[in-house]
């Protein structure tokens, strides 16, 4: 996979992002909240299901 897309985004500090790609090398930010649609738009600024990470665990 390449680097993840939108580095801005609000998704890279969130516990529900899950990172996604196929065969061509595309990278895709995957939001696991049940509430939310599997795909935002990106880049995500404010995000009423936002969950901060735990350390060392999940999606970079």
């Amino acid at each position: 996979m390449t680097a993840p897309p939108f580095p801005d985004s609000l998704c890279h500090r969130c516990g529900h992002l899950r990172l996604s790609g196929n065969r061509r090398g595309s990278t895709f930010l995957a939001c696991d909240h049940p509430a939310l649609p599997r795909y935002l738009p990106q880049p995500v600024r404010a995000c009423r299901g936002f969950s901060p990470r735990v350390a060392g665990g999940g999606a970079p």
